[in-house]
């Protein structure tokens, strides 16, 4: 038996080494799971262990399985408008009955109107109502057993599906629809899609939150609905997607072409085409967003266009003007000062970090002697190259672009007092100068309210321009930035894309804009816009306005201050062009003004008077908004009596790890060597 006792302590030593192997591997797991480091960091622990699924670890130690999702989308491209319908599947692999709940991105302009859920054969339609009250109905309809589907809306861009009662391996489908306004620059036309939702930088001191089955971001006191905005914090493994393109322009195209994604094309007709993603390729991701462009055959982009649309005894008009370049946009001899914001937060690391410095770069080379400049880099805090605006001469430029080379990005998302500075940077020597403040940023942050709010108390006359880095930017942020400050908002999603981009940015900047902008309607025509006022115009831009009307008028009028003096254009209008979705249109960007005067209010009293005027806008026209919910409810109960349900989030980014299973399976291994090895010494010492 004198073999036992060396055999025991080899045991002993595997043993040690294997938990030691355990130990690292958890610590592993422990590491590669840490969330990107916020301001507040309460997320609750994740055990991923198989690819598309994954395990939540509540504060009661149970634990929740990742459901599976399949998303496919379908757009009808007619003219200047995109229909889109969204279908959802969620499949529940476990053998509890579940709540999903999912958090997922649209554009920044869509008007989201219908919805259904299709169990097994049935199609049930989703009603809009009030918020509260479609969260009552859902919450009643889920206690009952009934299936029943919510759509909420987080942010203009961002909302919420939950589906309740759904069985052990049963699948439910969602679809809703929205529709969005084709967009029209620099004698493009586009539409974007984005696809997925970056994780975002929460600032504040986190708050207790009941039931927090959104998201794994705990609320803050700065941003109260963290938990409804923000996805999963896995990221490598993506969703697969479909995007199926019905494409009627009502032109003959140049050119058709995906920024980011490789297309098929099918000619249906002369005018008619089919156009999905090229799977072949790896295009079924969801891990960037999905942008379309095309042009009219040798630039013939319409000059004007003019839509109708009559419903009941409302009338609505679309415009779509392009003002001549060169009647309009001419060079101007006034200097500018131009300052630059530009993120360098941990979000931006990689291609965005290289995306942001080259665009900086770019738009330092391309300054007069007669301009001035700032540069204002922001992460947690801030650092600016100069106090204050300084001359662009060519040392000022050295100094500049070594800046923008030496940028690293890291920290936390904070532009609010970045923006403040360059607000409170503007001094007497800018008196005399066309100052425009410049936004670099891939805009992942959670306070959107508050910058807001800082932008329009301190945006005076100064014009801000937005410039989104990377392949999902905030959009919502992004658009609503340049809008308050009379400026434009572009995107740039690849680096390829830098320098065309950016010089198309550049030519804007440097052509004075068309302002003060009325679209004259004849006396007898009682016309309610859609938004307040039109934004300044820039070389290649198109005047869009969005009308309700008491009747179609014969003709109207375009005027607007040029460096030429006032531009004035009649317009006369004939019958034909009639369309439908220009009130669901007009709805959309309707509510979107009404959001501006809503955060602008002090008062409660104020606030809730905006309130209920968008809520009686969007029951009218079918909307989902801030204070209103689609919600669909199966009238029969499918969940067994007794049966517990358990809520479930899907992750907008699913990540594969199955080391986790295999720890546990060292670890035990571990444990059975060293009984074992205590075994083999009580044996050797009798």
């Amino acid at each position: 038996m004198s073999y036992i006792k060396p055999i025991g302590a080899v045991a002993v030593i595997i043993a040690l080494a294997t938990l030691t192997y355990s130990h690292f591997i958890r610590a592993d797991i422990s590491f590669t799971q840490k969330p990107q480091v916020r301001s507040t960091s309460l997320a609750n622990p994740i055990n991923e262990v198989e690819y598309g699924s994954i395990v939540y670890t509540l504060g009661d130690k149970s634990t929740l399985t990742q459901m599976a999702l399949d998303t496919k989308v379908q757009m009808n491209i007619t003219g200047t408008i995109n229909r889109v319908s969204l279908e959802q599947s969620f499949t529940n692999p476990s053998n509890d009955w579940v709540e999903g709940v999912y958090v997922f991105p649209l554009p920044t302009d869509s008007a989201v109107d219908h919805l259904t859920m299709h169990v097994g054969n049935r199609i049930i339609e989703g009603q809009i109502k009030e918020r509260k009250e479609a969260k009552k109905i859902y919450n009643k309809a889920k206690k009952a057993g009934k299936k029943a589907s919510l759509i909420e809306q987080q942010r203009s861009n961002i909302f919420t599906t939950k589906v309740a009662n759904i069985g052990p391996g049963e699948t439910v489908k969602i679809a809703i629809e929205y529709q969005q306004a084709v967009k029209i620059d620099q004698n493009k036309f586009s539409i974007r899609f984005p696809m997925t939702i970056g994780e975002r930088y929460i600032p504040g001191k986190a708050v207790a939150t009941a039931n927090n089955t959104t998201g794994v971001v705990a609320n803050t006191h700065r941003v109260k609905d963290a938990s409804k905005i923000t996805p999963s914090i896995s990221s490598s493994v993506n969703r697969p997607i479909s995007i199926a393109i019905n494409f009627k322009s009502g032109f003959n195209t140049s050119n058709i072409d995906a920024s980011y994604h490789d297309i098929n094309i099918i000619d249906i007709d002369t005018l008619t085409k089919h156009i999905t993603l090229d799977t072949t390729k790896g295009g079924n991701q969801a891990d960037r967003d999905f942008e379309l462009v095309w042009q009219a055959n040798n630039l013939l982009t319409p000059e004007l266009a003019l839509f109708t649309q009559q419903k009941g005894d409302d009338h609505y008009l679309m415009l779509m003007a392009t003002p001549p370049s060169d009647k309009v946009f001419t060079k101007s001899s006034t200097p500018r000062e131009l300052i630059f914001v530009i993120d360098s937060s941990g979000s931006m690391m990689g291609s965005s970090m290289i995306q942001a410095s080259k665009a900086l770069v770019q738009a330092i080379n391309r300054l007069k002697p007669a301009d001035r400049f700032n540069i204002i880099d922001f992460d947690t805090g801030f650092d600016p190259l100069f106090d204050s605006a300084m001359p662009a001469i060519n040392m000022n430029k050295k100094h500049g672009i070594r800046f923008a080379n030496n940028l690293v990005a890291s920290g936390g998302t904070e532009p609010l007092e970045a923006i403040k500075f360059a607000f409170d940077s503007r001094d007497s020597r800018s008196d005399g100068f066309l100052r425009q403040v410049i936004f670099l940023t891939d805009g992942q942050v959670g306070n959107e309210d508050e910058i807001f709010r800082t932008v329009r108390q301190n945006i005076d006359e100064d014009r801000l321009f937005t410039i989104g880095i990377g392949s999902a930017p905030n959009s919502h942020l992004m658009t609503t930035l340049s809008e308050y400050g009379k400026g434009s908002y572009t995107f740039i999603g690849d680096i390829a894309e830098v320098k065309d981009k950016m010089i198309d940015l550049f030519e804007k900047l440097e052509s004075p804009a068309m302002t003060n902008i009325n679209i004259n309607f004849p006396m007898d025509i009682n016309a309610e816009q859609a938004l307040s006022s039109i934004s300044d115009l820039y070389k290649g831009e198109v005047i869009t306005a969005v009308y309700k009307l008491n009747a179609i008028p014969s003709n109207l009028s375009i005027s607007g201050d040029s460096v030429n003096g006032v531009f004035t254009k009649d317009i006369n209008i004939t019958p034909g062009n009639s369309t439908t979705g220009i009130d669901v249109l007009w709805a959309r960007r309707k509510i979107d003004q009404m959001m501006h005067e809503y955060r602008a209010q002090y008062r409660r009293i104020e606030r809730d008077k905006v309130q209920a005027d968008i809520t009686n806008i969007a029951l009218e026209h079918h909307l989902v908004s801030k204070f209103t919910s689609l919600v669909a409810v199966d009238i029969t109960p499918s969940k067994p009596n007794g049966n517990i349900i358990s809520t479930q989030v899907v992750t907008n980014k699913v990540k594969a790890a199955k080391t986790a299973t295999n720890a546990q399976l060292w670890m035990m291994l571990g444990l059975t060597l060293i009984l074992l090895s205590v075994f083999t010494r009580r044996k050797a010492d009798s």
